[in-house]
């Protein structure tokens, strides 16, 4: 049977494109929480996550858990998780998750929208508490404009918005402390890119 080398092709991008977008959106984020872990050895101690994925985290703590100990991270916002010390180093620990991947997948979108709320400034939808990417933004475009969009969408790379207006693609916008620039029109809005941190770190203020 003959396969057409274009269709392959766009076959193999697509396959390609889909396994990039689950590594981003698995991909460990610094997110500084405060919270309380359970060992059976020291019981129940205060910690502060420094960096956290789906399927782990990086801990600190006063009481250290002792090697391969089976924790329970209790984290506001995020719940509680149950995972295995796999690594100690001073007062830090790091945690791998023990949890199906419907939990993780559940647990990825409450990271990237902790991760985004306070970086994009966006007023949390207190009618959908179950939809972690929904939000409203205030959207500042380089010519003074300022949209008040709907979340649709939010990663840790860029995020879709629901809104009447059409900025062109490519035009650079401001998003609370994030910059970044129209990635596509969308049917409902558009969907943004954002700078990489440094460009961030620099730029210019919103207005």
């Amino acid at each position: 049977m003959h396969h057409e080398p274009g269709r392959l092709d766009r076959r193999k991008i697509k396959i390609a494109a889909r396994g990039a977008q689950e590594r981003r959106r698995h991909a460990r984020v610094p997110l500084l929480l405060h919270g309380r872990f359970w060992s059976e050895s020291i019981g129940e101690n205060a910690c502060r996550i420094l960096d956290i994925s789906p399927g782990g985290a990086r801990v600190m703590a006063r009481i250290m858990p002792v090697d391969r100990a089976r924790v329970i991270l209790m984290i506001p916002s995020l719940g509680r998780i149950e995972g295995t010390v796999v690594r100690r180093e001073g007062e830090e620990f790091s945690v791998t998750f023990n949890a199906p991947k419907r939990k993780r997948d559940k647990l990825a979108d409450a990271i990237t929208w902790r991760f985004n709320k306070d970086r994009l400034g966006l007023d949390e939808d207190r009618t959908a508490p179950r939809k972690p990417g929904r939000g409203r933004a205030r959207i500042h475009l380089e010519d003074g404009v300022v949209i008040q969009a709907n979340v649709l969408d939010v990663s840790v790379t860029g995020a879709a918005f629901e809104c009447l207006e059409r900025p062109r693609v490519g035009e650079p916008l401001r998003v609370g402390e994030m910059s970044g620039r129209v990635a596509r029109i969308l049917d409902n809005g558009f969907a943004v890119v954002f700078d990489p941190p440094q460009a961030n770190a620099t730029g210019p203020e919103a207005a």
